[in-house]
């Protein structure tokens, strides 16, 4: 086939959908600068709810703009749904450099709060070590020796609490957000993991003596036992945002290994 019957060839449906949006928002922008918007007062966005369609497009639209970019997939759908696609289709951009603002559009639970689409889009920002918006907790994801679920609310609580403190805390305290917590659910991982943590924990796993040892900086300091060790890990890990961050010297952290 020569190259003038190949280019009368009907282009696939995902191209022209692809090609239909970026001229669309190209032209849009330069009619808004021949009206008079500056263009630092632009921003294009080509919202789709395909993650590869997504993708594709800001790849082409980066490549063909310079406006700013904002990301978001729209109609991601519900729950764990919503999350990892948004989540798929963001991070293969924002690994590229591609994309300045992004918006995640989660459908809400019954009576559900649409402050968890901005929780979503932090931690992903967070987890890729783009921007800090609030401490984070890691936590192994439990196994045979961990059949409590002792460890599993320590994390979910301290995590709630540390979200919580941040309206306060972000003032008093600059780079507090940068901190990092550890829950662990034994002492055959726990500990390890906990030493590369700012603060970290280990608690009993199952037939293990009721201890949990504590880590601070990669240094045991002291071992919880009892039933008040979840308000007693959260009273270390508030005096030691006091004693660290008061002044803005964020301490050195040991990049986190992953969990097994």
């Amino acid at each position: 086939m020569d190259e003038n019957a190949a280019a009368n060839q009907p282009r696939e449906t995902e191209w022209v959908m692809r090609e239909a949006l970026i001229t669309s928002a190209l032209e849009s922008a330069h009619k808004a600068q021949e009206l008079g918007l500056p263009a630092d007062r632009i921003i294009l966005s080509c919202k789709l709810s395909g993650v590869q369609d997504l993708i594709s497009t800001y790849q082409e639209l980066a490549g063909r703009s310079e406006y700013p970019l904002h990301l978001g997939l729209t109609e991601a759908g519900m729950g764990s749904k919503g999350i990892v696609a948004s989540t798929a289709a963001l991070a293969v951009l924002l690994q590229q450099g591609i994309g300045d603002t992004i918006r995640i559009s989660l459908t809400p639970e019954p009576g559900g709060d649409r402050t968890r689409e901005v929780i979503v889009g932090q931690e992903i920002l967070q987890t890729m070590g783009l921007r800090s918006f609030t401490p984070m907790v890691v936590a192994c994801p439990g196994c045979g020796r961990t059949t409590s679920t002792v460890f599993q609310q320590l994390a979910q609580d301290i995590q709630r609490y540390l979200r919580e403190q941040m309206p306060v805390w972000r003032n008093e305290y600059p780079g507090v957000e940068t901190m990092q917590v550890a829950v662990m659910g034994c002492v055959v991982n726990g500990p390890g993991e906990s030493r590369h943590a700012n603060i970290g924990i280990s608690l009993p796993g199952t037939g293990e003596i009721p201890v949990a040892p504590v880590y601070v900086d990669g240094e045991k300091t002291v071992t919880l036992k009892g039933d008040q060790i979840a308000a007693e890990f959260q009273t270390i890990v508030e005096q030691y945002v006091r004693d660290h961050y008061r002044h803005g010297q964020a301490p050195k952290t040991i990049p986190l290994h992953p969990v097994n």
